[in-house]
């Protein structure tokens, strides 16, 4: 019976071993696959971000152009709300492009 009881428990002791890869801990694998599906995921966010103020900032730009050919007098009063629109769109693609 003793005999029995030893196999089982070092049956029990050295499992671990045998399943998971000879020691190796499924739970840092695991934490491994999150953070690289983490890091994917938010690289694929930034992309987007990135992409959608690049063709916000290239619409922007071809607006103001129609508009300074059209009404210069427009741009001249509202020319600090337009750079500073300008400004803020650069600010957002720059940013996308840190996480990107």
């Amino acid at each position: 019976m003793s005999k029995i009881k030893d196999f089982f428990t070092y049956l029990f002791i050295l499992a671990p071993l045998y399943l998971f890869a000879k020691g190796s801990n499924p739970l840092s694998a695991l934490q491994q696959d999150f953070n690289t599906q983490v890091i994917d995921i938010g690289s694929s966010v930034g992309s987007m971000i990135q992409t959608f103020a690049m063709v916000i900032g290239i619409l922007w730009f071809i607006i103001m152009l129609i508009i300074a050919f059209l009404n210069m007098e427009m741009i001249k009063n509202h020319a600090k709300s337009l750079f500073g629109a300008g400004i803020l769109i650069g600010l957002i693609y720059g940013l996308a492009s840190k996480f990107a």
